[in-house]
């Protein structure tokens, strides 16, 4: 098993560790992401988002009896860059300290996606869907629940359901920057696989490169080069909805399917506008084929013309070009 898989192993130990054992509800609550969706066994059974979610949590300080924690078990699965889904089960006794003596078979399934500040958690999933409540004394089902067959298949589908739900969400997390929240990269590549299975015979590329973010961040602090990125997304959206991607640091892409030449370069040059009567400059390589398209040969042709367009601005700007990564 990989290192970073190990420490979403670790984490996932840690947050049931605290909570069941500690009763340490601010140690859940931070390591949540402010975007996090939780799903439980009790009368709340759905919460969105890290206030309404450590809500939950904090509700439960104090009131966790002591309980240890045996025969841990958990996979992890990498969902996409920087998202993992580490799902397990455990048995969690009461101590008998507490004077209570209960044994609960626990399923998990907590999300993990890489943030600024490291692993955070975006999903939590707790059931113990048999109601498997043993008594340690006689060492065999108190409490087991009577359900019809009907119900079971009830239960099965609504299982199947959350599952496809959890794979749509951890979907949208690989394919999105956190950032900007526009298409990233990994969302890129396959609309590349997409278009070789699909040729398409006209396509549109245009590449958008930011001038000056290293000088934000470098004066400014990069909030204020976050801020810019945020900003140059928005426009992006407001004219190429779906289309566009962040690839890089400062650099963003398009892709048009339909439509015609003149259309797309309108298209361009409105962005281009409007980020201008914003502040923001930006560097810009246009390539169009209305037949015979070929978006490796295009992807090369936008971006060398975006960085002839750069080379002019730092030219008349009177500075070096930054160095081409």
């Amino acid at each position: 098993m990989d290192e970073r898989k190990q420490q979403v192993i670790q984490r996932t130990h840690d947050m049931l560790y605290r909570y069941y054992c500690k009763n340490d509800v601010q140690y859940i609550v931070d390591q949540m992401d402010e975007d996090i969706v939780w799903l439980g066994t009790g009368e709340q059974e759905f919460a969105w988002g890290r206030e309404k979610v450590s809500g939950i949590f904090q509700a439960f300080a104090g009131q966790v009896p002591l309980c240890n924690i045996t025969d841990e078990d958990y996979k992890v699965l990498e969902m996409g860059a920087g998202c993992f889904l580490c799902s397990g089960r455990l048995w969690i006794s009461t101590d008998p300290s507490t004077g209570i003596s209960l044994r609960v078979h626990q399923r998990v399934t907590l999300g993990f996606r890489e943030t600024d500040q490291g692993l955070r958690c975006c999903h939590i999933h707790i059931s113990n869907p048999y109601q498997e409540m043993m008594d340690d004394d006689v060492g065999f089902p108190t409490h087991m629940a009577q359900q019809s067959y009907e119900y079971l298949q009830e239960q099965v589908e609504q299982k199947r359901r959350e599952a496809e739900q959890e794979m749509e969400f951890y979907q949208r997390l690989s394919y999105s920057d956190p950032l900007t929240g526009m298409f990233n990269r990994n969302r890129l590549n396959k609309k590349m696989d997409e278009w070789f299975q699909n040729r398409s015979t006209q396509l549109g590329v245009a590449y958008f490169d930011l001038n000056g973010l290293k000088e934000v961040n470098d004066q400014l602090g990069h909030s204020a080069g976050d801020t810019l990125l945020c900003r140059t997304a928005t426009h992006l959206r407001k004219v190429f909805l779906g289309k566009a991607y962040r690839t890089g640091g400062d650099e963003f892409m398009v892709l048009e399917e339909t439509g015609d030449e003149m259309t797309f370069r309108s298209s361009v040059a409105l962005v281009e506008k409007a980020m201008k009567e914003d502040g923001i400059s930006c560097a810009v390589g246009i390539s169009w084929r209305d037949s015979g398209a070929d978006i490796s040969e295009q992807f090369e042709e936008a971006d060398q013309r975006m960085y002839q367009n750069k080379n002019d601005f730092y030219s008349a700007a009177g500075k070096n070009r930054r160095k081409r990564s």
